[in-house]
């Protein structure tokens, strides 16, 4: 599930207080199954469990769920919801499919997601999202939309309060709910995920601010930041695409090293240790950059959503396209900020991205040499005893970033002859800069 498939099911099943049992529909829930949910003068029932999720799967509401529910008419139940995710995550609680479990819990039903080891949810993920520029393209969309009407009048009710809900949630100067980054001391939400990133990633956003076509803009660049892990990561991905293919190879020179796959894997997670913290005794909470990182996820996701389908929002603004990288491609045209020109290949891996470094950064798969050579030979031709799925799907993930963040910065991954050292310098739309994504 992804955040707003999080935050429709904390408005339902997360109670806001335990031990008070509230009768809820529909009936298929069993009766032990009590929650105090979120309730709004707009609804009563909306949104519902989802009770059919399919085991092994990864569930999502329906397209038409999700967006009733991000133009739905009750912007403090969203706020609360965002809320109430916020310390699902924190207190490791489970979503299962009849129900909220605490950690270590029994399950219900089919387990959706779990927090118990640590968030879903990572920086990158937000980084790649933002390089294409969806948030400065939304915004001025948003502006354009509610103070005059170049873009026209929407007849769809959903694409009105969508607008309006988008400014109220996002763009309000009174922002409450949990995740905001944004006070007194801290105005600016840009000048914010950019310090975010620049302290977790080493990395700069490929633009400036939303009037301008360079890459610099101001905000505060800390001394301590994870400018190695660029050229770490790079090197990290060589290595497991030779590894993968010198897996599937019967003869010829292996030029993988398992060795230096697990030393590569633990010094990129020490070095996202050392932004967050010392983990011990610690919640999600309470890690350094927690907030950013849950904040960025968000912003970057909602409006993301709108940009995964030919959604409401997208057919008033005639943008329609097969693919996610071209709505938003036409969307930033149509309101003057072009999208990031290898936006496709950024949506691409930003999913995948995210499970590899969430599961990077908990331990003990990446850096053990028995899992990693499972992982990287789960997709040749299926042995007498298939792996567990979970090799199969990282090694998916992997192969997308791989193949993706050649597309998308120019570096040649695949060839070990060409692989970066030093300094990581990327080209962002005509305009060079030191480091940032192409």
């Amino acid at each position: 599930m992804d955040i707003i498939d999080n935050l429709m099911y904390a408005s339902y099943a997360s109670p806001v207080h335990s031990g008070i049992p509230v009768a809820i529909p529909p009936a298929a829930i069993p009766a032990p199954v009590q929650v105090n949910r979120i309730v709004s003068d707009f609804s009563v029932s909306f949104p519902a469990l989802p009770i059919a999720a399919v085991p092994g799967t990864v569930f999502s509401y329906p397209l038409g769920d999700k967006m009733s529910y991000c133009a739905y008419n009750d912007t403090q139940l969203i706020e609360g919801a965002i809320l109430r995710h916020w310390y699902d995550i924190d207190n490791q609680s489970n979503y299962d499919s009849l129900g909220l479990t605490p950690q270590g819990g029994g399950v219900n039903g089919v387990r959706l997601v779990s927090f118990e080891s640590a968030s879903t949810y990572h920086l990158l993920y937000a980084y790649l999202l933002e390089n294409t520029r969806i948030l400065q393209i939304f915004e001025r969309l948003i502006e354009m939309y509610l103070t005059g009407e170049e873009l026209g009048i929407a007849n769809n009710n959903q694409v009105v309060s969508w607008i309006q809900n988008a400014e109220r949630l996002f763009y309000k100067s009174d922002m409450q709910f949990s995740s905001s980054t944004r006070s007194l001391i801290r105005p600016n939400a840009d000048g914010t995920r950019r310090n975010a990133y620049w302290r977790m990633l080493g990395i700069d956003l490929a633009f400036g601010d939303i009037n301008s076509q360079g890459n610099s803009i101001p905000y505060i660049k800390a001394k301590s930041s994870n400018q190695e892990f660029i050229p770490l990561f790079e090197k990290f991905l060589a290595e497991i695409w030779q590894g993968y293919i010198n897996a599937r190879n019967s003869s010829g020179e292996n030029r993988s090293d398992v060795n230096v796959i697990v030393d590569l894997a633990t010094q990129l997670r020490e070095l996202l240790i050392a932004r967050r913290g010392d983990l011990a005794g610690k919640t999600y909470a309470n890690l350094n950059l927690s907030r950013e990182e849950f904040s960025a996820v968000l912003i970057t996701s909602w409006f993301t959503f709108i940009v995964s389908d030919n959604t409401p929002v997208v057919d008033f603004l005639n943008c329609q396209s097969s693919t996610i990288g071209e709505r938003l491609l036409k969307i930033g045209a149509k309101v003057g900020i072009p999208a990031h020109s290898k936006c496709q290949s950024l949506f691409d891996m930003a999913g995948a991205a995210s499970n590899i470094m969430t599961i990077l950064e908990v331990g003990g798969f990446l850096d053990n040499q028995v899992q990693i050579q499972t992982m990287l030979s789960s997709l040749n031709p299926p042995p007498a005893i298939p792996p567990p799925p979970v090799f199969i799907n990282l090694m998916t993930d992997f192969l997308s970033v791989i193949n993706n963040w050649e597309k998308a910065t120019g570096h040649k991954i695949k060839n070990p002859e060409a692989r970066i050292t030093g300094s990581v310098r990327l080209q962002s739309n005509g305009v060079k800069s030191q480091p940032t994504l192409n």
